[in-house]
Parts: structure tokens; C-alpha cells; sequence
């Protein structure tokens, strides 16, 4: 049986010539921030178990213990899709540096994302940004990409090391001919 070769793309309209140099998501720290906030709402439902238990244990017989049950379903649907909304965004919200361009995907909710793509040619400024001690402590921090364009600047939020995707952008944009470069 024949398969057909099916072409691969990382991101909507990559080029078959196109050499991706990194992608970037936000600092794996920043996602356990959220993760950690989710854990403290988890452990609310341990919490309350033992308080509905120790204070108020009337709840614990029929028929209050159907509704009760009822809530804690609830509440542990809603947690889980806290869950997979932290996953989905940490996972879907990435920047891409190809050798001929740089990509945002930015995944804004469960249901819409947007996908803005700069020119290396295009690109004036690129500037990092580490501040707090967090940041410092971690490497993650914000670069900015300045252009002449319609979208002035592209921001990659909380990225890992920030100063290497400064340089790697500007060494990619160095690379390019001079003719491809835009004019001031």
C-alpha cells in the first residue's frame, strides 16, 4: 500500500525551505507559577473534606451528602479544566526564528489564536529585557523586536534566555545580503 509523504510544518505557512532555529515558549517557571496557583485550588477540595468532616459532620449523612458530592463533581470539572487551559496556552503560545523570519503565536484562548509573522529584513531593534531577582535567579525575561512596520514590536513574553534569542535574531539579520535589507 502506498502512503503519501506528507509534508510537515511546524507552524501555518512555513516555507519547504525554511530552517527553523528555535522555538521558544514561556520559562518553564512561570508555567509552574500557574500550576502552583492550580494546586492551591485543588487542595481547597482537600480542605474542605476535612472541614465539612471536623466541624460540620451533619453534611456527611443523607441528603446532604448528594449535594455535596454534587459540588465537589463540579468543582473538580472545573478544575480540570483550569488544568488543561494552563497546559494549552503554556503549550500553543510560542515564537519561532526561522533563517528567513520570525513568528508569534499567540493561543489567547481556547479558540482563538493569532499568528504575526516579521520579515528578518524588516527588523530595526531587538532588545532583551531581564529584571527581578526571579528573572535574574532563572534567565527569563522579555525581547522586544523593533520594526518600521505596521506591527512596530514583537514581544516574546518570559522566554528562556533572553540575551541568546537577542543575538541569535541579530546575527540571523547580519547574515542577510544587503540587498535584502530594508532602507532607513
Amino acid at each position: 500500500m502506498y502512503w503519501p509523504k506528507f509534508k510537515q510544518e511546524l507552524f501555518p505557512g512555513q516555507q519547504e525551505n525554511e530552517r527553523i532555529y528555535i522555538v521558544t515558549r514561556v520559562h518553564w517557571i512561570v508555567l509552574s507559577y500557574r500550576l502552583a496557583l492550580w494546586v492551591m485550588f485543588a487542595a481547597l477540595l482537600a480542605l474542605g473534606d476535612w472541614l465539612v468532616s471536623a466541624y460540620i459532620p451533619i453534611l456527611n449523612t443523607a441528603p446532604y451528602v448528594l449535594y455535596i458530592d454534587l459540588l465537589k463533581a463540579v468543582y473538580v470539572m472545573f478544575l480540570t479544566l483550569g488544568l488543561l487551559i494552563v497546559w494549552v496556552m503554556y503549550y500553543l503560545n510560542m515564537q519561532i526564528i526561522t533563517n528567513e523570519r520570525v513568528v508569534d503565536i499567540t493561543q489567547k484562548s481556547l479558540i482563538h489564536h493569532t499568528t504575526s509573522e516579521l520579515h528578518l529584513s524588516r527588523i530595526e531593534d531587538v532588545t532583551a529585557e531581564v529584571s527581578g531577582i526571579f528573572g535574574t535567579f532563572f534567565d527569563y525575561g522579555h525581547v522586544y523586536v523593533q520594526t518600521a512596520a505596521e506591527t512596530e514590536r514583537f514581544i516574546f513574553h518570559q522566554v528562556p534566555n533572553p540575551q541568546a534569542i537577542n543575538k541569535l535574531i541579530l546575527d540571523l539579520y547580519e547574515q542577510l545580503p544587503k540587498e535584502d535589507k530594508v532602507k532607513e
